[in-house]
C-alpha cells in the first residue's frame, strides 16, 4: 500500500519562493513513465470538479487499479482488489497527504531551483518532499508537469524515516480530457478504510 499511495502522490529555482502563479489547465491528462518499476501512470485532472484521477499500469485512463483525490472534501478513494473501493479522509488541518500539492497551481511555498526549458520547483510538507519540473503549454498561460520526484516519509516515533522515492517523466500530455468518463466511478459505494501509506 505504501508504494501504491506514494506513486499516486507521484503525481506534482533560485532559492526564493515563487512570485508568479504556476498553474495547470482546468482540465488535462498526462501519462507518466515511472522509472522505478517501468510502468505507466495515467493522470487526469479536472479542477472544475476538484478531482485528480490516477490509473496505474494504464495509458488511457481505463483500468481497475485507480485512485481519485477529491480536493474539495480532502478525501482519497482507492480501488480495492476485490473490485470495490474504500476511502480515507483528511482533516482540513492535516497536510500529511499533500492535497495542497495536487491543486491546480503550485503552492506559494514552492521554491524555484532551476529555470530553462523546464523549470524545477521544490516543495515540502510534513511527511513528504516533492521536486517537480514544469514546462509551459505552448500557446497558453498554463504549465504541465514534465518531471516529478516524490519522497514520502513514515513516522517512527519522533523521527521521519524515508519510505519511498518515486520518479516519473511525462511522455504524453493533453489539454482537456479525451474521455471525461474516466472519472465515472461509483464513489458512493466506497467504504471507509484506514489511512494506508
Amino acid at each position: 500500500m505504501k508504494s501504491f499511495v506514494a506513486a499516486a502522490v507521484f503525481l506534482l529555482v533560485t532559492s526564493q519562493a515563487m512570485s508568479a502563479q504556476i498553474c495547470q489547465p482546468p482540465q488535462s491528462e498526462t501519462v507518466f513513465f515511472r522509472t522505478k518499476n517501468l510502468e505507466n501512470i495515467y493522470v487526469a485532472s479536472d479542477f472544475e470538479q476538484g478531482k485528480v484521477l490516477h490509473v496505474f499500469q494504464s495509458d488511457n485512463g481505463h483500468g481497475s487499479n485507480w485512485l481519485i483525490l477529491d480536493l474539495n472534501i480532502k478525501r482519497t478513494f482507492v480501488a480495492s482488489p476485490d473490485g470495490g473501493c474504500f476511502y480515507w479522509a483528511s482533516s482540513p488541518d492535516d497536510q500529511r497527504l499533500g492535497y495542497d500539492l495536487f491543486a491546480q497551481c503550485l503552492p506559494d511555498s514552492a521554491t524555484q531551483l532551476r529555470s530553462g526549458d523546464t523549470d524545477f520547483y521544490y516543495m515540502e510538507s510534513p511527511g513528504l518532499e516533492w521536486l517537480v519540473g514544469m514546462k509551459p503549454v505552448p500557446g497558453t498561460e498554463y504549465f504541465f508537469t514534465h518531471f516529478s520526484r516524490f519522497s514520502s516519509k513514515g513516522i517512527d516515533g519522533e523521527a521521519a524515516v524515508p519510505t519511498e522515492d518515486t520518479f516519473g517523466v511525462a511522455y504524453k500530455y493533453n489539454v482537456g480530457l479525451t474521455d471525461p468518463t474516466v472519472f465515472d466511478k461509483d464513489l458512493a459505494s466506497c467504504v471507509e478504510g484506514p489511512y494506508g501509506p
